[in-house]
């Protein structure tokens, strides 16, 4: 007969970035800089902003590529750009083997900060993505963590009850609002791996 313990978590939401798979501006950064035409100290904080409103829905692709380019005078085509942009991603092997013996388990779910570019380029490119069942992303829901707007929607669309799931996150402010609204959470860092793994053990999901 199942334990208590067992019965404890009925499903898993997951950040993408940094958990599922890895990511580094650094390299990024460099290459943009190489090509921009001018070093202006605003830049920075304009293609911060310009970032976040892509995120949230707010601009469309055409119009974020375009208003990128100016930003920065980029030279070279939006194709390049795009390139480096989606070249910041790496795969996280140790996580692609736990959610393959996961999705066994619970159901999956996806909960991310990111853009209709990077959807559509980590979709294309990394599997471990096809382990799951449904997803919120910011641009879409526009919202974004760690508002509480969003969990409530996740929460909502995937037809989970908070208590019950576990969300994992690389990014403290987003872990403790999900606690906050009473999921289970796990602050995800990709270098201490086996400590995500023995606290799945903890929460009574045993993997195969």
């Amino acid at each position: 007969m199942p334990s208590t313990l067992l019965m404890s978590i009925e499903a898993a939401i997951f950040d993408i970035g940094n958990v599922l798979v890895r990511f580094d501006w650094g390299p990024a950064e460099e290459q943009i800089r190489s090509r921009m035409g001018h070093q202006r100290k605003e830049a920075r904080e304009e293609f911060t902003a310009l970032k976040n409103s892509f995120e949230l829905g707010a601009l469309s692709r055409e119009a974020f590529l375009q208003q990128v380019i100016r930003i920065l005078d980029f030279r070279g085509h939006n194709d390049e750009f795009v390139a480096i942009w989606n070249g910041i991603f790496s795969p996280n092997e140790v996580m692609e083997e736990l959610i393959a013996h996961l999705k066994g388990v619970v159901p999956l779910y996806l909960l991310s900060n990111t853009s209709e570019l990077h959807l559509a380029y980590l979709e294309e490119r990394f599997q471990i993505l096809q382990n799951f069942v449904d997803g919120v992303y910011s641009f879409r829901a526009r919202c974004a963590k760690p508002g509480r707007e969003i969990f409530t929607l996740a929460a909502r669309q995937f037809g989970v009850r908070p208590s019950r799931t576990i969300f994992v996150d690389d990014l403290e402010q987003n872990v403790r609002s999900a606690a906050d609204y009473g999921f289970q959470v796990f602050h995800y860092n990709w270098r201490k791996h086996a400590e995500f793994r023995d606290k799945l053990g903890g929460f009574g999901l045993v993997l195969r």
